[in-house]
């Protein structure tokens, strides 16, 4: 075929392969060009894009790179980390338009505050990003983060005018010989935010070598925290509280677990201390409730002859500081069709005594909303007792301390009987914890102690286990 084409062409052979090979060398050629072309737009888009002041968190890594790509040893440049407290809460609650409003009023602030040229992304759902194209030592940095909470703790006013105070934590990391590519320096800002979070809102980090000694470990967890949380692997289980005079289940306390990938299933204590700090426990406190509801609604959907059945959800002291917390728990209460007597919120007795208005006020709108309130981790103290006076509430929970100390010191055994006296005249029923077998519970009985939860009536479990 290759000869009869030559001879129609009147072509020798070499003639032939010359014109091949010169086809071959245009093509190597023109896909050189194609690909320097190709790379010459896509660094002018990105230097375009670098000229504006907002965009995405896949373009703001990209310039961090682009960044360490062309910096020399003298070339300094700083991030800061702005959490944005109880935005994920927000976006369930009052919709994703009005989370929209408050993150764009946020972002329009802080430029007014930051260096002229710096740029801007929403980093995640709950965080910005901010880039200085410039050092500052501690000082300058400290005023920026000052700047940038004066700024975010502003009312902010929604689309329905209504005014909302937004609380921030911040983190800052400068490049430096510490320092070696942008996925580290945002590691080191987002470890420095997650470090500003244990002493409270609206405060601020820088990151130091120090910090990355002592704080290496709590930042891993965060990441697995903030996986968990995208992988769905928390859930809920659930114990029964017995009432002693009828041996049934009159409610169950609702308890969170962690489904660890490697690890298997965790306690709160593995994991409530890091989401404190981060605010994430505002985070699962909304989840919970909302799950424990879902349960609730099919429960008494398929028995109904439980409809007097009560579910208690346990509130953290950091949970009722969040100012819209009530708030939220009301819009999420609103979707479902369940009497609030059936919904009981345990809450640690500091907390309940608690001078901080936040948690008063939150505690007073829970109980306003019909939700039953339960008085946790009680402390038998004369003084504990007198500021039952002048509280609303319907459980106090003995922890099993007090139950087993009770039965050999004649002290505190004289304490929980005041307790049981005081209980009958301000008509609010007692539940002993830590029950686990049938001395205790007889023990319990004698007491007249109306209620009781422990091991003896079954241990924390899946819902399906107690047939809810």
């Amino acid at each position: 075929m290759r000869n009869s084409l030559l001879a129609e062409l009147n072509l020798d052979q070499g003639v032939y392969y010359l014109i091949v090979g010169l086809f071959f060398v245009l093509c190597c050629v023109a896909v050189f060009f194609l690909i320097i072309g190709i790379k010459r737009d896509r660094n002018r888009l990105i230097a375009e894009k670098f000229k504006i002041k907002e965009f995405d968190r896949i373009g703001f890594e990209e310039m961090l790179q682009h960044k360490y790509a062309m910096a020399k040893s003298d070339t300094h440049f700083t991030v800061i980390i702005v959490q944005i407290n109880g935005l994920a809460e927000l976006k369930s609650t009052l919709g994703e338009r009005q989370v929209k409003k408050i993150t764009m009023t946020l972002r329009d602030r802080i430029m007014a505050v930051i260096p002229h040229g710096s740029k801007i992304c929403d980093y995640d759902d709950i965080r910005l990003a901010i880039f200085i194209d410039e050092h500052m030592d501690n000082k300058g940095a400290s005023n920026v983060a000052l700047s940038i909470i004066t700024e975010c703790n502003r009312p902010v006013v929604l689309l329905t005018r209504t005014k909302m105070t937004i609380n921030v934590n911040v983190g800052i990391a400068s490049n430096n010989e510490f320092c070696p590519d942008s996925k580290t320096l945002l590691q080191n800002a987002e470890l420095a935010t997650l470090n500003s979070t244990k002493e409270g809102f609206n405060k601020y980090e820088i990151y130091s070598e120090k910090l990355a000694e002592t704080q290496t470990e709590e930042y891993k967890q965060y990441q697995e925290i903030k996986l968990a949380i995208k992988g769905h692997q928390f859930t809920l289980y659930y114990q029964p509280i017995v009432n002693l005079s009828t041996g049934k289940v009159s409610a169950y306390e609702t308890l969170v677990r962690w489904e660890h990938p490697t690890l298997g299933l965790l306690t709160p204590a593995r994991f409530l201390p890091i989401m404190e700090q981060t605010g994430d426990i505002n985070w699962i406190g909304t989840w919970a409730f909302e799950e424990m509801l879902k349960m609730q609604t099919k429960h008494y959907r398929e028995h109904p002859e439980d409809e007097d059945l009560v579910f208690t959800l346990n509130l953290s002291p950091k949970q009722l500081m969040y100012p819209h917390l009530a708030e939220e728990f009301r819009k999420v209460y609103k979707r479902y069709k369940i009497p609030a007597a059936n919904i009981c919120m345990e809450i640690v007795e500091f907390a309940m005594f608690d001078k901080v208005a936040e948690v008063s006020s939150n505690i007073l709108k829970l109980t306003q909303m019909g939700f039953k309130i339960a008085i946790d981790d009680f402390g038998l103290e004369m003084s504990s007792l007198k500021m039952l006076e002048g509280l609303e509430f319907h459980w106090v929970k003995l922890d099993r301390k007090f139950i087993e100390q009770a039965q050999d010191d004649f002290l505190i055994g004289g304490l929980v009987e005041t307790l049981v006296n005081f209980a009958e005249h301000k008509n609010f029923s007692i539940v002993a914890e830590g029950v686990e077998d049938d001395i205790i519970e007889e023990y319990v009985k004698g007491l007249k102690i109306g209620y009781g939860q422990g091991y003896f009536y079954g241990k924390p479990q899946p819902p399906e286990n107690y047939g809810l």
